[in-house]
């Protein structure tokens, strides 16, 4: 008999996120499944870790660890102060909303992934996108879609490089899973003014509402076509044509 392949799960949601610990039942009853993730919510921090205080680890049960970190310090701490050996996966996620196109430099999911990467393990990043109800209030669908992450796991597994990041995406009743390439999704940044209690000035970021663009093939169609997206990126920031072309300037 083969022995159980063991999956290292993180988010940037919180360790009592429901879509990590929905994703955590359903791997569970396959993989070795050990779960270490920020103590609280820690999204948009990207690759961020921690470097001007100490780290501290509450363990919630023997393969549960909850740290006071972003999810790069989590995949750091798992796997050079929790686990024994290196997992067979890294899966970040589920994380609650989208993580398409450009989102990619900011999401804590996808930066868990990347810093896994860059130890030489295979990573998936998984995000689920909830649909409204006739209140207006988004709707999360767990179990299908950790019922889906299972089935793109149990094909990954056997294929997957550690040259690469996947990025799964999946957007309420998928069924289908698409390969894909990133689309175009640009925010509109709102900077809204406020006062504090002192009559001070304070400012919220926020987002705005952004502009989809992509073909067929990008994951912000496929999403919108109700696909699941399974993207793959590379961590290579090399401007190859550019750097030719400066090349010529500075010779």
């Amino acid at each position: 008999m083969a022995p159980v392949k063991t999956i290292l799960l993180t988010n940037d949601d919180g360790i009592q996120a429901s879509g990590l610990l929905t994703l955590r039942e359903r791997l569970a009853g396959t993989y070795d499944v050990i779960t270490v993730a920020p103590d609280r919510e820690r999204s948009a921090v990207s690759m961020g870790i921690t470097l001007t205080r100490p780290l501290r680890m509450r363990r919630e049960s023997p393969d549960q660890v909850a740290v006071d970190g972003t999810p790069s310090d989590c995949i750091n701490l798992a796997l050079q102060a929790v686990m024994s050996s290196p997992p067979d996966l890294v899966v970040s996620g589920m994380n609650q909303g989208e993580n398409l196109s450009y989102d990619v430099f900011y999401s804590g999911t996808v930066g868990a992934a990347f810093t896994a990467h860059l130890y030489g393990l295979p990573a998936l990043a998984v995000s689920m996108i909830p649909t409204p109800n006739d209140s207006g209030d988004l709707v999360f669908d767990y179990a299908a879609a950790a019922d889906l992450t299972a089935d793109v796991i149990r094909r990954l597994l056997p294929v997957a490089r550690k040259t690469v990041v996947y990025n799964l995406n999946i957007p309420a009743g998928a069924r289908n899973v698409r390969v894909t390439s990133l689309g175009d999704k640009r925010y509109h940044p709102e900077v809204v003014e406020t006062r504090d209690p002192r009559g001070r000035r304070a400012y919220w970021l926020g987002t705005g509402r952004p502009d989809y663009k992509g073909d067929g093939n990008s994951d912000v169609m496929a999403v919108r076509e109700g696909d699941a997206s399974l993207s793959i990126l590379l961590y290579d920031l090399n401007a190859s044509e550019e750097f030719n072309h400066l090349k010529t300037v500075f010779s």
